[in-house]
């Protein structure tokens, strides 16, 4: 049977590997001097002191730590779904059902887009110039929209409830946001609206992801 096993066990492909880690180091290495040549063209072509770059804003700024930092978990909860729900994506092409795929895929970018903005204050920085907040928040909505149309055609076989409440959250969260009112607490509730969302979003989108990843390793033919 051990020698059954071999006949049929598939040639191991190291040569193979080796070049697709070689060129993993690669691209990690120029990613990395990419990165560490735009610290110093800040530096030298524009004034702006590296050591402002690499050092937390706290630090710099001599706030307390704590300073944000809801705001900071709120944004690695962003970045872990959209990472769970995008490596889920891309390893299970051509295998899973196109629409939780898709659900996936939408998931994961709104995830993304919404952790850089909430990262790097995109739409409040946009806001600034005069274009109002509603319409910059366009390309957040069009992608939950996506999202839930994706994940509505699953909706059987997915923890949907998980992204009702996600949505419910983060709309009664904008709706603060929206409303003229300038009442104490009025801040809390809008930002512990988004918190929930954003925590039902990334268990619905870790959920998935887990869902797709272990229907790919069930249907992986058994070697021997």
């Amino acid at each position: 049977m051990s020698a059954k096993a071999q006949t049929h066990s598939p040639p191991a492909r190291t040569g193979k590997w080796h070049r697709s880690e070689a060129g993993t180091i690669i691209a990690v290495i120029l990613v990395s001097v990419i990165m560490l040549a735009s610290l110093v063209i800040a530096d030298k072509g524009f004034g702006i002191d590296y050591y402002d770059l690499v050092r937390d804003p706290n630090a710099i700024a001599r706030n307390p730590g704590y300073f944000g930092i809801v705001s900071n978990i709120g944004i690695i909860f962003w970045i872990v779904g959209a990472a769970a729900a995008l490596q889920a994506f891309a390893a299970t092409a051509a295998e899973e059902p196109p629409a939780l795929r898709r659900t996936l895929l939408t998931g994961g970018l709104f995830s993304t887009l919404m952790g850089i903005d909430d990262f790097l204050m995109l739409h409040e920085a946009v806001a600034t110039t005069g274009i109002p907040e509603e319409v910059v928040l366009v390309p957040h909505m069009i992608l939950l929209a996506a999202l839930c149309c994706c994940a509505y055609i699953v909706r059987a076989e997915t923890p949907r409830l998980l992204l009702v409440g996600s949505v419910l959250a983060m709309g009664l969260s904008f709706a603060a946001d929206m409303a003229p009112i300038h009442v104490g607490g009025a801040t809390f509730v809008e930002e512990g609206f988004k918190l929930v969302g954003i925590l039902f979003l990334t268990t619905y989108l870790v959920a998935i992801s887990h869902q797709a990843l272990r229907g790919r390793a069930s249907k992986r033919p058994a070697i021997g």
